[in-house]
C-alpha cells in the first residue's frame, strides 16, 4: 500500500491535510505530521520510526528543504520512501489522487507543481502589454 506523509513545522500539515479530505474526499492514507507543537512532538525520530515500521511506500512531503523536520526523514529515504520539500497544494493533490496508481512519476510531478508557484503580477503586466 502506498500513503502520503505531510510533515511540517506546526500545524501546517494538519492544514494541508484537511484542505486535502476537503477537496479530495478525504483518505485515511493520508497522515499529517506536525512537529515542535508539544512535548511530544519536540523530537520526531520515535513517531517517524513508528510511521515507517510497515513495509508500505511512502511519500513524504516536508515544509521546507532543510529544516529540521525534512532531515529527520534523510536516514529513511529508500526506493519505498520517497521525500519532498517544498510542499504546495497542487503536489499533494496530484499524489494525493495518485496514490492507488501503480507507478507514480514522481520527478514529473514535482515539475508540474514548479509550475504553479507564479508571481501573478507578472503575468498581468505581461497580458496588458500583448493587448496593447
Amino acid at each position: 500500500m502506498r500513503k502520503m506523509i505531510i510533515a511540517s513545522h506546526s500545524q501546517l500539515a494538519e492544514g494541508f491535510k484537511k484542505t486535502l479530505d476537503f477537496l479530495t474526499g478525504g483518505d485515511d492514507r493520508i497522515i499529517a505530521l506536525c512537529a515542535y507543537t508539544d512535548r511530544k512532538t519536540e523530537d520526531i525520530r520515535p513517531i517517524i520510526e513508528e510511521l515507517l515500521n510497515y513495509e508500505d511506500e511512502f511519500i513524504v512531503l516536508t515544509d521546507m528543504a532543510g529544516g529540521s523536520v525534512n532531515q529527520r526523514f534523510f536516514p529513511y529515504m529508500s526506493n519505498r520512501v520517497h521525500v519532498i520539500s517544498g510542499i504546495n497544494l497542487p503536489l499533494a493533490i496530484s499524489i494525493a489522487v495518485q496514490l492507488d496508481s501503480p507507478h507514480i512519476d514522481i520527478p514529473q510531478l514535482v515539475a508540474e507543481a514548479r509550475q504553479q508557484l507564479i508571481y501573478v503580477n507578472d503575468q498581468i503586466i505581461q497580458k496588458e502589454t500583448s493587448d496593447e
